[in-house]
């Protein structure tokens, strides 16, 4: 039995009764290690290993590596989140860890076996089999712990996105610092002359700009810097990433026009959601292009995004953030029945991919669009603002023009 004391360093055992305490601690031990040792998560398997003291490098299957620092955030969740063969951390400084058994944790409901989402896992395992429902059991808990780097903006974007949210910021200084990346530039201009935006010619930074307004310059550099942020390796994670921006786009687009039909809602703002609501996508396919056995096999990954996607979407929009508007979009954007009181961009968003086939996308499973909360809250039951083929295919025109001036 240990101290009671020591349980005290994780806060989730703070939440236990003083019985409860005792009991967990008579199922703890505490180890130390030295420089260079190695703990390895085969061997612990019966436990939960939690670092108290020193600094470890978390070695995980497929190369993914992490650094767990006593007294950091993610120390707070286990040092192995599965133990997945070939998991081990290398011991970087003098430390001690806290081992609790995994049955002392599962009695109080404080199992870490598996991140606990609507899944069903009977289903997902017939669906991958047992090796590639491990990698996915993997991936999701490695993004739930915060042990995968998520990408970040790049400088540039981070700077351009400062400017605008400047609201003195002037179409003049605008232009510079957008100047100070030539293809962010170019591809302002050549947005600001497609159908999106009118017939008239924009021979300049300024000119464009006045055209598209700060909202619109955003959501352009959202998307090239998505274009940019991961360039993979495997074949059907490049297949993959290319359908997601055109798809990103398509999105983006319909909720553009959409919104232009509304009273209420911004349309370049509108864009932004539809170009936002399956980020979640990046660092999967980042994590998926290092393992063979969902990377090349395309159910494999199609089941993996999908059951992923939009967690990972709300966490990486806070990591950059963004407005609450979009992370909404992003973690809910396929929650067909969510309840809210007002119509929002998440709404859009639905009632977009309910369009999506309609200008050349995939069919997107979901409810009829009579049936979809969103529409009504809309109030696109009554307005109906894409209204007969004719439309459609105008729409899917620019669609395909901003696919080719964005994502080429």
């Amino acid at each position: 039995m240990i101290d009671v004391k020591e349980l005290l360093a994780i806060n989730e055992f703070r939440k236990l009764d003083d019985a409860a305490m005792v009991d967990m601690a008579e199922h703890a031990r505490i180890q130390s290690f030295n420089p260079q040792d190695r703990l390895v998560a085969e061997q612990l398997a019966d436990y939960s290993a939690y670092l108290l003291e020193g600094e470890l490098d978390v070695q995980s299957t497929g190369g993914i590596q992490s650094l767990v620092s006593a007294g950091t955030e993610r120390a707070q969740s286990p040092v192995f989140l599965t133990a997945t063969p070939g998991h081990y951390a290398r011991c970087l400084s003098a430390g001690r860890v806290l081992l609790v058994e995994n049955n002392a944790l599962q009695k109080y409901g404080l199992n870490h076996d598996r991140f606990k989402t609507d899944i069903n896992y009977a289903d997902f395992e017939t669906l991958l089999g047992n090796t590639s429902l491990a990698l996915f059991d993997e991936i999701t808990t490695l993004f739930k712990s915060k042990s995968i780097t998520l990408p970040s903006l790049p400088e540039i974007a981070l700077y351009i996105n400062a400017a605008l949210e400047k609201e003195d910021v002037s179409i003049k200084k605008l232009a510079k610092v957008i100047q100070m990346d030539p293809v962010i530039a170019a591809r302002v201009v050549q947005v600001a002359n497609s159908p999106l935006y009118g017939d008239t010619h924009s021979d300049s930074i300024q000119s464009a700009l006045t055209r598209i307004g700060i909202d619109g310059v955003r959501t352009i550099v959202m998307g090239v810097v998505l274009r940019d942020l991961f360039m993979p390796d495997t074949q059907p994670v490049i297949e993959a990433m290319t359908k997601f921006y055109a798809h990103s786009i398509r999105i983006g687009v319909l909720c553009y026009a959409l919104a232009k039909k509304l009273s209420g809602l911004n349309p370049d703002q509108a864009f932004m959601a539809g170009i936002l609501h399956d980020i979640g996508v990046v660092p999967i396919l980042v994590v998926a292009d290092r393992y063979p056995q969902i990377a090349e096999k395309q159910h494999n990954l199609n089941a993996v995004l999908g059951h992923l996607k939009s967690y990972i979407g709300g966490m990486v929009l806070q990591q950059w953030d963004f407005d609450e508007k979009f992370i909404e979009v992003a973690k809910n954007a396929y929650n067909w029945e969510r309840k809210v009181e007002q119509a929002d961009y998440c709404d859009l968003v639905q009632v977009a991919l309910m369009h999506s086939h309609l200008v050349g996308g995939e069919k997107i499973p979901g409810p009829p669009l009579a049936a979809l909360p969103a529409f009504k809250r809309l109030g696109l039951d009554k307005l109906n603002p894409i209204e007969n083929v004719q439309t459609l295919k105008e729409l899917s025109s620019r669609i395909n023009d901003l696919i080719r001036v964005i994502c080429r």
